[in-house]
């Protein structure tokens, strides 16, 4: 046993659906049985009428067939059309079961996320900040706390690390909390600031649209204090930099599996490169790899690093689909113009296969480069990222999490995405320090689970496992290049 729980992505109301076309289709054929039964009659009473006064005559004979047939015709007609109505209501009734509890879940989840604002805009609860820290990328909470007043913020935090200790970040209650408040970051601000027309709001919005809202109350709070927070800027155009292996020689080896490339990320650090691309020549042309490192910097307030908490928040709001209509704030995450740059800078041509691997945010942007239609995308990968919300559609695209890491949920609840494959495990009690905060999120961790994606024999990882084999024929990549980028200071 492997402890892998291994999920796809598809819409949860396949069986519903199935149930209500079958449903049609015994409709269909009652009807047309029905009329069988109708033309068995009709020809019964012409042998009748036909038929001689002998027994034996042959008319008395099809009479007699005729009244059978349109007795049986007449028996499966009724069950056609009594299975038809079962099964037309036992799909009404299972959407209707399924929409009160989900509204039930929904509207707990919203009240709770209001109260929690509340419980802030009063420090009522000192537990909300706990809960606010770990929201991520969009943690409206946390996010409005540090920009209006960060030495308070940070003094509320540690008081509440304190006191309840680091292990309530790796609690999968706890994850489940900000998977829960990732979509209801709008009842958030709604009772951060005491505004009853935002929860009106809330009920059509999810983690992409509160994102959105993030952005623009930060825009307020930055109007009133002149804070620079979440405020996107430009990127300098990438350049080579060195590899984290650089130096220890040996050429580059065959991609063999899931393993492979959980390896080949580059790692999440100050100053280092973001991006690493694998060039595979093929007799079609080139093909890439391309590989995308996780947030560097953790701070709301844009410093150097262009994998930073501002570029998370704008990256989960380019997910919505109604940010152009709502007015929301679009501006591309200065990670994901970081990625395609050294891409260009690489040789990726437009139209030349590429897969996009990443951790934590870096997951995110291989998603959203797996959803942009402009790419030719053939698979993605994404350890730790909350990609829950992109709608990646049919493109291949394994999302690895783990039950403690409260990152991949900050995308919320999500959209199903046809060609998602989400492989879940659970690590047990974890032993968080003051460097290492979130355990479950660490890249070593994922490696571990890497390994035993490779050993797992479930259809869904063999199949994208064959995947990845043929898109890089089995060979070595010709060319292997790092790249970095800087946020241009304003």
């Amino acid at each position: 046993m492997s402890g892998l729980e291994v999920r796809s992505g598809g819409p949860h109301s396949v069986e519903t659906e199935s149930l209500i076309a079958e449903a049609v289709r015994l409709s269909a054929v009652a009807h047309l049985v029905d009329g069988w039964a109708a033309r068995a009659a009709a020809l019964r009473v012409e042998a009748e009428t036909v038929a001689g006064p002998d027994p034996a005559d042959r008319a008395w004979s099809a009479a007699i067939d005729l009244d059978t047939a349109h007795a049986g015709f007449g028996s499966a007609c009724r069950a056609a059309s009594v299975l038809s109505t079962s099964l037309g209501l036992s799909a009404t009734r299972y959407v209707m079961a399924e929409g009160l509890v989900a509204g039930l879940a929904e509207a707990g989840r919203r009240v709770a996320a209001g109260l929690l604002g509340v419980a802030v805009s009063a420090t009522v609860l000192p537990a909300a900040s706990a809960a606010a820290i770990a929201l991520g990328p969009i943690a409206a909470g946390s996010i409005l706390a540090h920009i209006a007043d960060p030495d308070g913020y940070d003094e509320a935090v540690q008081a509440v690390l304190a006191e309840h200790g680091l292990p309530v970040l790796s609690d999968p209650a706890f994850v489940g909390l900000v998977r829960a408040a990732a979509d209801q970051a709008d009842e958030f601000l709604a009772g951060l600031f005491r505004a009853q027309g935002v929860f009106a709001i809330g009920s059509v919005l999810d983690a992409p649209e509160n994102a959105g809202v993030v952005l623009a109350a930060a825009g307020v709070v930055g109007l009133m204090t002149g804070s620079r927070s979440l405020r996107e800027t430009a990127v300098t155009d990438p350049v080579p930099a060195p590899g984290p292996l650089s130096g220890a020689g040996g050429a580059p080896s065959p991609v063999q599996g899931i393993a492979d490339l959980a390896d080949r990320i580059p790692p999440s650090a100050t100053g280092g490169p973001q991006v690493r691309i694998e060039r595979y020549d093929s007799a079609d042309g080139p093909r890439w790899i391309v590989y995308s490192a996780g947030t560097a910097d953790f701070s709301t307030t844009p410093a150097t690093e262009p994998y930073d908490m501002t570029a998370n928040v704008h990256a989960v709001a380019g997910a919505s689909v109604v940010e152009e209509l709502v007015g929301l704030p679009s501006e591309a995450a200065a990670s994901e113009r970081t990625l395609r740059a050294s891409m260009a800078e690489a040789g990726v041509r437009s139209g030349d296969p590429v897969i996009v691997v990443g951790h934590s945010a870096g997951g995110m942007v291989a998603a959203n480069a797996a959803a942009d239609p402009d790419l030719a995308v053939a698979a993605a990968v994404s350890f730790g990222g909350p990609v829950a919300q992109v709608a990646t559609g049919d493109t291949p695209l394994l999302s690895v999490t783990h039950r403690e890491d409260l990152v991949p949920a900050t995308a919320g609840s999500g959209v199903a995405a046809g060609g998602r494959i989400e492989v879940g495990r659970s690590l047990g009690t974890l032993d968080p320090g003051p460097g290492d905060a979130v355990p479950a999120h660490a890249m070593e961790r994922y490696r571990e689970t890497a390994r035993l994606i490779d050993r797992d024999d479930d259809p869904r990882l063999a199949e994208f496992r064959e995947l990845l084999t043929e898109f890089t024929e089995g060979g070595a990549p010709a060319a292997v290049t790092y790249w970095r980028s800087e946020r241009v200071r304003e």
